[in-house]
């Protein structure tokens, strides 16, 4: 059975590929639904075990919102889109200013902004393995959980991935107005559809 936990080189640069051409579309995607130019600086993609993921998202105690975003379709997994507070206090005030105290306190029209922003981003991911695979690739609409980075991590390991085999990892480095936001993209992926992703690609399981 495979998993991200035995893929060799060529399935490796593959998921990076992948990682890479979502992430810049999702960059142009934020672009449009903010308004304003973004630069992003080339993505960082690695596969991370739970321990060593929490680590490069700041350690297990360090509080971000979690955005959770099903994948149905011809392949079934999940991506989680990790944000800090300084990222999430950078969109809303795209649209209104306003200082954010608690990220786990965010208001209704707060939420709001950050659930399309994520349904965006995770729609060009989406969209990327789609045309590179030709399958039917549908997202579900983002679950916001806020919460330390070790509850943000239990999301994938829940339903797609065992625990001790890893994610895949993509560190989005934007630049809005000369000022520099990271995020973090999670995409997990079970067996049969790596398996169904690699098949549609030519790359030999």
């Amino acid at each position: 059975m495979i998993s991200y936990d035995n893929l060799n080189d060529l399935q490796l640069d593959v998921m990076r590929e992948i990682g890479n051409i979502g992430a810049g579309n999702a960059c142009t995607a934020l672009s449009v639904l903010l308004g304003t130019a973004i630069d992003m600086s080339v993505p960082s993609v690695a596969l991370l075990g739970f321990e060593s993921t929490a680590e490069h998202l700041g350690g297990e105690d360090k509080m971000v919102i979690g955005l959770k975003i099903q994948i149905t379709g011809d392949l079934e997994g999940m991506m989680v889109h990790v944000v800090e507070k300084r990222f999430a206090e950078r969109i809303i005030n795209t649209f209104y200013a306003k200082e954010i105290d608690n990220i786990a306190n965010l208001d209704e029209m707060d939420s709001s902004v950050l659930n399309e922003m994520a349904n965006i981003t995770s729609g060009a991911y989406a969209n990327s393995i789609a045309t590179l695979t030709s399958l039917f690739v549908n997202i579900g609409t983002p679950a916001q959980v806020p919460g330390k980075v070790s509850d943000i991590m239990r999301l994938p390991l829940t339903e797609f991935v065992k625990p001790g085999e890893r994610v895949l990892v993509v560190d989005e480095v934007f630049t809005i107005d000369d000022e520099h936001i990271s995020s973090n993209m999670i995409l997990a992926l079970e067996s049969d559809s790596l398996e169904k992703l690699f098949d549609r690609l030519g790359v030999q399981v």
